[in-house]
């Protein structure tokens, strides 16, 4: 696992844990306040149990006893400490029993006066006086040993409330010790899966981008994304595009130097055969001086294109935007090819344009459209005929040149292909090129953010387009 993962795991599981923690904490906390309410509300009904004496006082005293009777019959239903009402017989008003020890220490209590409040007597209205009492240990009475199996409920006196229901002293608050326990094994377990979740995919860019440094140009990382369609795939994405678009131009840049090569080969082994044979023949010096001249010159020619060719690709122009009559330019063009054109006995039909102001890089679309050019007339069929049709849209500031020939055309699998350095068509007997005249005329009109491109005419021979935007 690297640093990474580490750092996802441990940022959401403290996240989690914290989160967890203090939502437990506060239901928790809520929890206790609510039970020590509850039991500070029961203990202050305990404390003021003796309030039921007074209210049994005051109901035998405005409502007899009828009255009282009624009020002990409704305290028998609800939860409060049992109150009761003993006549001098000894008689408890709703016929319980009450144990004769405990009346006793009810009349002892009431005789010493020592809780007023909590046992009273009063008189009736039927000439009878009865005791009112709540035996509660807090109101001086002793505590009861607990019932024995089988003893009646209201043997002695009312059972008193179960352990701890009025006067239950406050229990220490348990620590939730197993959903604590839970909720962090979870969240381990949730935050060590999240944290893998994200390392994954970035450990396999790491690695992928280790393979690429060391040569490997075929690392791809698309299929260990799996299925996610996130942020992280998409960079896997990114990273097999770039990784691809690296192998083409590694690619190409050894088939370009395996065709340097094998173009500079050639010339040279022509110029090191005239030597031998100037050497052997001293009479065919003078041919052989001039054999060797041409070879120097297309030498020099092949290095010259290659110096042009990497500048451009470099994104080195070695001129600057300038206005100048487009117009113009192309009439030059169009008029250097026609001596050229004269040697392959081929005709050029042109139209100019009127005289239009642009700018633009002058030397780089002189030499695009004259590469074009000089391609349609080489591979011109002998007596045919190429045409220059040229198209200016004032209002889009654009550019159209449009180049047919009258030759044999160019393979439909090859159409893009034309536009690589030294490709050369299926003939190459009429080819008198170095093989990087439209590679140039490509990067030039691409330089100048245009478009060319090259398609078969139905009736034979190949048309190349060029469209080319000018700024204001």
């Amino acid at each position: 696992m690297g640093r990474l993962f580490w750092k996802f795991f441990l940022t959401f599981w403290l996240a989690l844990l914290v989160a967890g923690i203090g939502v437990g904490t506060a239901v928790w906390l809520r929890h206790n306040a609510w039970q020590g309410s509850e039991t500070a509300t029961q203990a202050i009904d305990v404390r003021r149990a003796s309030s039921f004496v007074a209210v049994a006082d005051n109901a035998i005293r405005h409502g007899g006893v009828a009255g009282l009777r009624s009020f002990l019959e409704a305290m028998r239903d609800a939860p409060f400490p049992p109150v009761y009402a003993v006549d001098d017989q000894d008689r408890e008003l709703l016929q319980r029993s009450v144990a004769p020890e405990v009346l006793q220490q009810a009349r002892t209590l009431f005789l010493q006066a020592a809780y007023p409040e909590a046992i009273r007597r009063v008189s009736a209205e039927d000439g009878h006086r009865y005791l009112l009492f709540v035996p509660l240990p807090e109101h001086g009475f002793a505590d009861r040993p607990p019932r024995r199996p089988g003893e009646e409920a209201d043997a002695g006196f009312a059972p008193p409330p179960p352990e701890g229901y009025f006067s239950r002293p406050p229990r220490p608050p348990r620590v939730p010790l197993l959903p604590i326990l839970a909720g962090t094994f979870a969240s381990l377990i949730f935050s060590a899966a999240l944290a893998w979740y994200f390392a994954k995919p970035i450990r396999s860019l790491r690695n992928a981008f280790t393979a690429l440094a060391q040569g490997d140009l075929d690392t791809r990382v698309g299929s260990s994304m799996g299925k996610r369609r996130d942020e992280l795939s998409d960079l896997g994405q990114n990273f097999d595009h770039m990784a691809g678009q690296i192998h083409s131009l590694m690619h190409a840049q050894q088939r370009l130097l395996h065709d340097v090569s094998h173009e500079l080969r050639s010339p040279l082994a022509r110029i090191q055969a005239a030597i031998g044979l100037a050497q052997q023949q001293p009479e065919k010096i003078m041919a052989m001086m001039e054999r060797i001249e041409r070879e120097s010159q297309r030498i020099s020619d092949l290095v010259g294109e290659l110096l042009v060719l990497s500048r451009l690709e470099a994104g080195v122009s070695g001129s600057e935007s300038h206005d100048f009559d487009i117009g113009g330019l192309l009439d030059d063009i169009v008029e250097n090819a026609r001596f050229e054109a004269e040697q392959y006995g081929v005709v050029i039909r042109y139209d100019g344009i009127e005289e239009t102001v642009v700018k633009g890089r002058s030397e780089l679309l002189h030499r695009a459209i004259e590469n074009v050019l000089r391609n349609a007339l080489q591979h011109c069929k002998k007596g045919g005929e190429v045409a220059v049709i040229v198209r200016f849209d004032t209002g889009k500031r654009r550019l159209q040149v449009a180049v047919y020939d009258q030759g044999p055309g160019v393979a439909e699998s090859d159409l893009s292909a034309i536009f690589e350095p030294f490709f050369r068509s299926g003939d190459r007997g009429k080819a008198d090129s170095i093989g990087l005249g439209l590679a140039i005329a490509y990067r030039a009109i691409e330089a100048h953010a245009g478009r060319i491109q090259a398609s078969n005419r139905p009736q034979g021979g190949l048309r190349i387009e060029i469209n080319i935007p000018f700024t204001e």
